[in-house]
């Protein structure tokens, strides 16, 4: 008897061994062919994008959805016919049409006005560059014409800047072809990918509980109780993080825009359009946004009129007030719930590893981790103390 106990733990550490040197030699292979495993992974993903955008347009439209059948729809329809039977899915489809097709006529409205308007002013401001550096020129060399040195070595750069420049908007035909069919390339697989992903989050917002139910069939079947209502808990909170602090984010990104290009065009700052775009887009991140999106246009005014320069940085500083004190706080308070510091922290963390996209869904996202992770000291401390 003895003995075959010791033969089942020799046995059972013997193959504990082998499973964690398996474990290694595998995991030691695929760090070897790292670069295949993202290549399939990025494949895997472009063939699943139209899927990945639908999830994205049925989240981000389906509170529209709800409101429009909710303050809409069904009121209209219990107006009018007082005596009709409960239908939810006439309810729901007339939502879903009227969500569309306000959502489509706005991007339809954007194409058709206010994208040519901006190509417009890119192709101006493009062609200009080679003046504005000349203008610059100009006024450094009135300014430093009794330094001959430090004029000669202006005069170097800025030669070395304008042949820079040019070379960039002059490039060789080869190179012309290539881009546009590139971009051409792109832009079609990105408009049928949208066009996919629309059909495909109609689909989704239109059964969504279908969707909701299965879901937490499968995570009930896989998790046990407790991992089962943790996850459940957690994805709870990041809807709430994500639906409340984003689109309360992007609403207050969007007004600030609009405001810069009111004042912009108020006080004939060129290239209003462009302006207020890049500060409302990157408005969107905390903290770091207005100086992302001001100090570029800032300096673009400064090659074109330095007096104008110095309104827009006037005229923005009044409007991040406003929205530091006023609107934000109205909109978003402090959804996230956690520090200013981690605030930073989430911005730079991830900002550094993703870029300008970490930046704007890192605050989020790190609210989420650093709730299930706040969580979990807690249950641990309360076992602690309960023993």
């Amino acid at each position: 008897m003895k003995e075959k106990v010791k033969f089942d733990i020799y046995f059972y550490k013997g193959l504990t061994i082998f499973g964690a040197l398996g474990a290694a030699i595998i995991l030691y292979f695929l760090c070897l062919r790292i670069e295949d495993l993202l290549g399939l992974f990025y494949k895997i993903f472009s063939i699943l994008s139209p899927i990945v955008i639908g999830l994205l347009f049925a989240y981000f439209l389906n509170p529209l959805v709800a409101f429009f059948e909710k303050k809409v729809v069904i009121q209209v329809l219990n107006k009018f016919y007082k005596k009709r039977k409960k239908n939810s899915k006439i309810e729901r489809a007339l939502s879903i049409f009227i969500t569309y097709f306000i959502v489509l006529s706005i991007l339809f409205l954007a194409v058709k006005f206010v994208i040519p308007n901006l190509l417009d002013s890119l192709q101006i401001m493009i062609t200009n560059i080679p003046i504005y550096v000349n203008n610059i020129y100009d006024y450094l060399q009135d300014f430093l014409k009794n330094n001959r040195d430090f004029a000669s070595l202006i005069d170097a750069l800025t030669s070395d800047i304008t042949e820079y420049v040019t070379n960039i908007m002059v490039p060789s035909s080869n190179t012309i072809m290539t881009s546009i069919t590139t971009g051409i390339t792109g832009i079609v697989n990105g408009v049928i990918n949208v066009i996919i992903g629309l059909i495909v989050s109609i689909y989704l917002i239109y059964d969504k509980e279908s969707f909701l139910e299965g879901t937490k069939r499968v995570l009930k079947a896989l998790l046990p109780s407790k991992g089962y209502d943790t996850v459940i808990t957690t994805l709870n909170y990041t809807d709430k993080i994500f639906g409340g602090f984003m689109m309360a984010k992007i609403i207050d990104s969007l007004i600030i825009g609009v405001i810069t290009f009111f004042v912009s065009t108020v006080f004939k700052i060129p290239y209003a359009l462009i302006i207020s775009i890049i500060v409302g887009i990157t408005n969107i991140i905390p903290y770091f946004g207005p100086f992302l999106g001001a100090i570029p246009c800032a300096a673009l005014l400064l090659l074109i009129d330095p007096t104008k320069c110095l309104t827009f940085i006037i005229a923005i500083f009044l409007i991040q007030q406003f929205d530091g004190n006023i609107l934000g706080p109205k909109l978003i308070g402090n959804k996230t719930g956690i520090k200013s510091f981690w605030v930073l922290f989430s911005i730079l963390l991830f900002g550094g590893i993703f870029g300008f996209i970490g930046m704007i869904f890192g605050v989020p996202v790190f609210a989420v981790i650093y709730s299930v992770f706040v969580t979990a000291i807690d249950k641990k401390l309360d076992k602690r103390q309960a023993q």
